[in-house]
């Protein structure tokens, strides 16, 4: 679940007074005796901020393995988001800040002289969560405090930028049409279970943070449709806008959507609601049901407005992605983009605390 972006009391603590003492080589906890330590501890914990708080610290020695301070330690507590630190601590340690996901496009076929790719074409998923339009020329992520996972505005710019740079570049190799299929391979993480926090669908393909942005405009009577955006843009999914405009003043009012799933995969969303006039544009975000489908629908539509043809249906029988990893091979690949370095995902992660990132 995620929770306010501050400090837990434990976090707080450990910044605090412990953090100086675990990165000398000579700890202030190995050359005070354990009356001051204790001394230095409560006075933090005694800071008016935390008048209600509870605390579980054990402390210890990273060379020792002793532990030199302990209090409610077999007590059970809930960590809630400050856990994304030891993750992405631990994400540090093993990669490195410079570490970068590689999504790759393959071909599981020949590409004959009039550019036709006689085979399928399939992108493979990497885990890379930016996928989407945070990326900035400057070599930054971009990110708002109120993450639009969380009901907040996404970030400016264009949210399906990376799959329309990879149709191009599918484009640039001299495809021009394309026989067989154009497939997401997500197998290294399957669309899963949605995330607690958010509702978001979790999976190893994430374009736009797995979302759809809406933004809710009052009309200018009362009884009037909102007027509603929808970015990106698909064939993915329909949103039919029930949504209308109320007396100024009265409260907004919005029902939970009502997603069917049609016989292709594709949804229908009926939105019901209402808001006042006068009220100002509400941002609002539509958690795709199927992120591989959504990304393969997006990727196809991006293929077919760079010019390319495409001759498969969009759906059909499941792939045997098993099967087709023989072709994932540097002789086959068609197009790639790198992430920028973890370190920048790092900061998008805890900055908002991102749950589907985490």
């Amino acid at each position: 679940m995620r929770f306010p972006v501050r400090l837990s009391p434990l976090l707080s603590l450990f910044f605090l007074a412990f953090l100086p003492a675990v990165t000398c080589p000579a700890t202030r906890a190995q050359e005070e005796n354990p009356a001051d330590l204790a001394g230095r501890i409560q006075k933090v914990m005694s800071r008016p901020e935390y008048a209600h708080a509870n605390f579980g610290i054990e402390f210890y020695d990273p060379e020792t393995d002793k532990v030199v301070f302990a209090l409610n330690e077999q007590k059970l507590f809930t960590p809630a988001s400050t856990t994304k630190i030891l993750t992405e601590g631990v994400l540090l340690a093993t990669f490195g800040a410079d570490y970068r996901f590689h999504t790759k496009v393959f071909r599981t076929g020949p590409i004959d002289s009039h550019g036709k790719l006689k085979g399928d074409l399939v992108l493979l998923a990497s885990g890379d969560p930016n996928l989407s339009g945070r990326i900035r020329g400057d070599g930054t992520l971009a990110f708002r405090d109120e993450d639009h996972s969380y009901g907040g505005p996404a970030v400016d710019g264009d949210p399906l930028a990376v799959i329309r740079q990879l149709a191009k570049s599918v484009f640039a190799k001299g495809i021009r049409k394309i026989e067989g299929r154009v497939l997401v391979d997500a197998s290294l993480f399957p669309d899963g279970p949605r995330e607690g926090g958010t509702d978001v669908v979790m999976s190893s393909i994430m374009v736009n943070d797995n979302l759809i942005d809406l933004i809710g405009k009052p009309g200018a009577s009362v009884g009037e449709p909102l007027a509603l955006q929808v970015s990106p843009v698909t064939s993915y999914v329909r949103f039919v806008n029930h949504l209308v405009t109320s007396p100024a003043g009265s409260r907004p009012t919005f029902l939970p959507p009502e997603v069917t799933t049609n016989m292709d995969g594709t949804v229908s969303v009926t939105l019901t609601g209402s808001l006042p006039m006068g009220a100002p544009a509400t941002p609002a975000a539509f958690p795709v049901p199927s992120p591989t489908l959504f990304a393969q629908t997006v990727l196809r539509e991006a293929l077919v407005a760079e010019g390319i043809e495409i001759k498969s249906p969009a759906t059909g029988a499941a792939p045997d992605f098993a099967e087709l990893a023989k072709f994932y091979a540097p002789e086959n690949q068609i197009a790639e983009h790198v992430s920028l370095p973890l370190s920048e995902e790092i900061k998008v992660t805890l900055k908002v605390s991102q749950n589907l990132h985490a």
